[in-house]
């Protein structure tokens, strides 16, 4: 009995050190892991057409894709958002209203990513990267 609780001590540390080792991007795929396994468990892990669609019309535009990146690396205010993207206010706005309405941003004192939109953030890089699209 001595022998496992060393053993499981001994597997906490090395645990302890893989974790401080995760990149944040693995990270948020690790956390994204345990969520599909709760709904794996469950049986609640279905794909819904219309959902799957309206999250795709949003990101379906190169403007709201960078507003993921810059959000990816910090929280931004709505002016410099529009600063960045070099766009009018009712376009920002309306990016961003598609981008909360698909939880992939939210909103408070500025803007900001949320676990979801990193995680469809790095799928559209592992996507982009696996291939180009030609016109």
């Amino acid at each position: 009995m001595e022998d496992l609780k060393a053993q499981l001590e001994e597997l906490k540390k090395r645990l302890e050190v893989l974790e401080e080792s995760i990149d944040p991007v693995d990270e948020v795929m690790l956390s994204i892991k345990m969520r599909l396994r709760k709904k794996l468990e469950a049986g609640s892990l279905e794909l819904d057409e219309a959902r799957a669609a309206k999250i795709l019309k949003s990101l379906a535009n190169p403007d709201r894709i960078r507003i993921l990146k810059m959000l990816g690396k910090g929280s931004m205010t709505f002016k410099e958002i529009k600063e960045a993207l070099g766009v009018e206010s009712p376009t920002v706005s309306h990016h961003l209203k598609l981008l909360k309405q698909t939880r992939m941003i939210e909103s408070g004192d500025g803007y900001r990513i949320t676990e979801n939109g990193r995680l469809l953030l790095r799928l559209l890089e592992i996507i982009t990267a696996l291939g180009e699209v030609e016109e």
